[in-house]
């Protein structure tokens, strides 16, 4: 999925900077429509506009073609003044950290492939944001999700408490390392069960996702 970003200039590199590492970006300048694809997000940052945010919103929704969808960054009175002219696939509040940004467009993928994914007795499906464990949901709050899922799409690799922090937690995150140590505990104990492991601790070092299989 490519997102296409039309923002201001002086917001356009602190997006790119946010969703580079995840994302195919394009631009898509103010007044321009042309560009996206079915399957492709414009995410649109309407924060700074005060007065034709609206209009601006409503162009974009006329313009674009059915299957191309559009996230928008908007400040709280304009969140409360959204109606049923502005059908948005999704918004975020303004000074959203960059986790949720990315969090909420991978749920917006419409690529073929599936987002899902299963190793052992364990599933994990990014679209629905669940988690089952020999058939059966177990619950993971969003952070416990999104580390589970870092670590799952990278099987084999050892990542150090504070890469875990940057990747999962942000750049912005100023907790020490013992809340991935705390979070990974969690995790284990949900998805853990009847002999099968997970996530194997490398001491003095970090974490791994691996497959261990009662014997």
């Amino acid at each position: 999925m490519r997102v296409y970003l039309q923002c201001d200039e002086g917001r356009q590199s602190y997006f790119q900077d946010i969703l580079a590492a995840d994302f195919t970006l394009g631009t898509l300048p103010t007044g321009e429509y042309s560009g996206p694809e079915a399957g492709d997000v414009v995410f649109v940052d309407l924060a700074a506009r005060t007065e034709d945010w609206r209009s601006r919103l409503e162009a974009l929704l006329r313009e674009l073609g059915d299957e191309v969808r559009l996230m928008a960054v908007l400040r709280f009175e304009q969140i409360r003044a959204l109606d049923s002219r502005a059908p948005l696939d999704d918004f975020v509040a303004d000074g959203v950290t960059g986790e949720e940004i990315r969090a909420r467009l991978r749920r917006m993928s419409v690529e073929d492939e599936t987002a899902a994914a299963a190793v052992g007795e364990l599933e994990l499906d990014e679209d629905r944001y669940e988690v089952k464990v020999g058939g059966m949901q177990v619950d993971l709050t969003f952070k416990e999700f999104e580390l589970l899922r870092f670590l799952m799409s990278r099987p084999g690799k050892v990542f150090t408490r504070e890469i875990l922090l940057e990747q999962v937690w942000g750049y912005d995150y100023f907790g020490g390392a013992r809340t991935v140590d705390v979070h990974i505990r969690r995790i284990r104990s949900k998805i853990e069960r009847e002999g099968h492991a997970y996530i194997r601790t490398i001491r003095g070092v970090g974490y791994i996702f691996e497959h261990r299989a009662p014997q």
